[in-house]
């Protein structure tokens, strides 16, 4: 699918057809949407192929008559089974893993690429539909647009990262209430999110510094403050990263140790016991044997035995209660 998108007096337009000094976005590209192309830009496959790869490394390449960029940005989805358990908005929840996005560039013409829907671009298109004078997209601008996708980029790890920091809190406070698998499932997959966002960032950060020392790219002021703002947004996501990932691990760790001493409490209780219903069990067994005993001739042997297992097992009770094992 296709979307044409040209700056005119302030105002993004949308176009009918694709055209230079526009906006190209395509949402997984087919051999038709790659042909209309054709008289602008000639796309090379392995620009396709790895849009199509999810683990493909963020890179800048130079190609025939254009430049290719390829990030991987945050993507967000919610967790289909937790949906339809709940129809509460507080209960959902949302995974938030990376998706590439491409972006095929020259002075008069810019093309995004992704599989599928990306963040960032829907992000760009609801900001631009909140401004009736757009100050955020011109076409006739390709190196600060260009700039721009970067910082928005930047920007969404840090709102997704604060979102997983707060999903953190929540799962915190769950176990603290009660160890449940669904919590230590959630906290696993916030782990996996924090180790996405941590590769990719450090990925995008290669391809930023490289930018950042093309002339293209460089030509004024304004481009240059986008740069270091871009540098110092991808840095502080970095950072963020490492500090949540180092909260999850301690986290992770604890609940662990506090698992394993609740284990540990419920053996001992149980050890402990067995113990104490043994005594009762021996002096029934001994007192059941076919051979004379004490009192086996009275007429209260019953109350006297009965009373020796509760005195022998209180006894037992006590002294494992001043050891602190019952």
């Amino acid at each position: 699918m296709i979307k044409v998108y040209q700056t005119i007096k302030s105002n993004v337009v949308s176009l009918d057809e694709p055209a230079l000094d526009a906006w190209i976005d395509i949402i997984s590209p087919t051999e038709e949407d790659i042909k209309s192309l054709e008289q602008m830009v000639e796309i090379d496959e392995d620009i396709l192929r790895s849009i199509h790869d999810y683990d493909e490394v963020p890179k800048m390449e130079k190609y025939d008559g254009y430049d290719f960029i390829l990030l991987q940005t945050p993507k967000v989805t919610i967790d289909q089974e937790e949906d339809e358990e709940t129809n509460d908005d507080d209960e959902i929840y949302y995974k938030y893993s990376v998706a590439p996005l491409g972006i095929i560039f020259k002075p008069d013409l810019i093309i995004t690429l992704s599989e599928g829907k990306n963040d960032i671009v829907q992000y760009l298109r609801i900001k631009l539909k909140n401004f009736q004078k757009n100050r955020i997209v011109n076409t006739f601008n390709i190196p600060q647009f260009v700039l721009k996708l970067l910082l928005f980029t930047s920007k969404i790890y840090l709102r997704y990262l604060k979102a997983i920091n707060q999903k953190l809190r929540q799962v915190q406070r769950n176990l603290e209430l009660s160890a449940k698998n669904d919590e230590i499932m959630h906290l696993m997959d916030l782990q996996k999110s924090i180790v996405y966002f941590n590769t990719s960032l450090q990925s995008n950060q290669v391809v930023i510094e490289k930018i950042a020392k093309k002339k293209f790219f460089t030509g004024s002021e304004d481009n240059e403050e986008l740069i270091e703002d871009i540098l110092d947004e991808n840095k502080q996501a970095i950072s963020t990263v490492k500090i949540y990932g180092q909260i999850i691990s301690s986290t992770s760790n604890t609940f662990t140790s506090v698992i394993s001493n609740n284990l540990n409490a419920t053996l001992r209780f149980l050890t402990t016991l067995t113990i104490i219903l043994m005594i009762p069990t021996l002096v029934a067994s001994v007192y059941g044997m076919n051979v004379d005993l004490p009192f086996q001739n009275s007429q209260h042997a019953f109350t006297i035995v009965v009373a020796i297992s509760l005195v022998l097992s209180m006894l037992g009770a006590f002294w494992f209660y001043r050891k602190k094992l019952f």
